[in-house]
């Protein structure tokens, strides 16, 4: 039997649960979270952890095991924070900037990250390097989801050619972010978009859309956005464009607790 040790006023540690789970089930952690959890951490067996699933679950358990490969024993499953219906498509940049893009819009809690490459893009990466590109970007929503408590990740895709991205959205769910619109982002959430299933905004790389891809987007319904007169880089419009279009959608109001956990009976 794993005896539960007193850890009130202890930060709970938030790792990735590779697999399925069930309550009463003894997991593996992979070795760089075993030992951060007891070599950093410090943790000890009968401390308590958390294990994310990735699609919006997040078990309770015990650390049952230390080691080089640590092992927990699920005790209890709750639902993560919603999930808003809100798609991010950001024009392909530095390394370092989209690694900032991906880890806050996880934060923050969009469904999915659209990667597109786009007439100013300065750089498409080749097949190896997006391969590598990606698998860090996993880490980092990773990470992420872990911080946060999302429990959910987002669909990461790209490099996806721009015109394939306008295609796929939806008449009227569209926000192409660009200083030549008409309107405000603020207002153009209140608009069709309101209404749609999903909000999907595009952003463009550093040096922005061409008047052809602008026109292009207006033409299959996507409504052309400002956020404010400054020129934003890639990653600070694609953050500013996803708080606003989740607070539109009511997801940056009180915390509403989750349901109830399920215990073992």
């Amino acid at each position: 039997m794993v005896h539960i040790r007193d850890v009130a006023m202890r930060h709970v540690p938030r790792y990735m649960l590779r697999g399925p789970g069930e309550v009463g089930a003894t997991v593996k952690l992979d070795e760089s979270d075993s030992h951060h959890l007891t070599r950093v951490m410090r943790r000890r067996v009968g401390d308590a952890l958390e294990l994310i699933d990735g699609h919006g679950g997040i078990w309770e358990a015990i650390l049952s095991e230390a080691g080089p490969l640590a092992s927990a024993t699920l005790i209890a499953h709750r639902d993560g924070p919603p999930a808003p219906r809100v798609v991010l498509a950001v024009g392909i940049t530095e390394a370092g900037r989209l690694d900032l893009v991906v880890e806050k819009a996880t934060e923050l809690g969009v469904g999915q990250i659209v990667v597109f490459s786009s007439a100013r893009a300065r750089r498409i990466p080749d097949a190896d390097a997006w391969t590598r590109r990606f698998a860090r970007f996993t880490r980092v929503a990773e990470a992420a989801a872990r911080q946060s408590g999302r429990a959910a990740l987002p669909q990461l895709r790209g490099v996806v050619p721009f015109h394939e991205v306008i295609e796929e959205i939806p008449h009227g769910a569209g926000l192409i972010i660009d200083p030549r619109g008409d309107l405000s982002l603020t207002q153009a959430l209140a608009g069709p978009a309101a209404r749609a299933e999903s909000a999907h905004l595009l952003v463009g790389p550093e040096a922005g859309f061409s008047g052809e891809e602008l026109t292009a987007a207006v033409d299959r319904g996507i409504t052309a956005a400002s956020i404010g007169f400054a020129i934003l880089r890639t990653e600070t419009a694609a953050i500013a464009s996803v708080a606003l279009a989740l607070s539109a959608r009511g997801a940056m109001g009180p915390r509403v607790e989750s349901k109830e956990a399920i215990s073992p009976t």
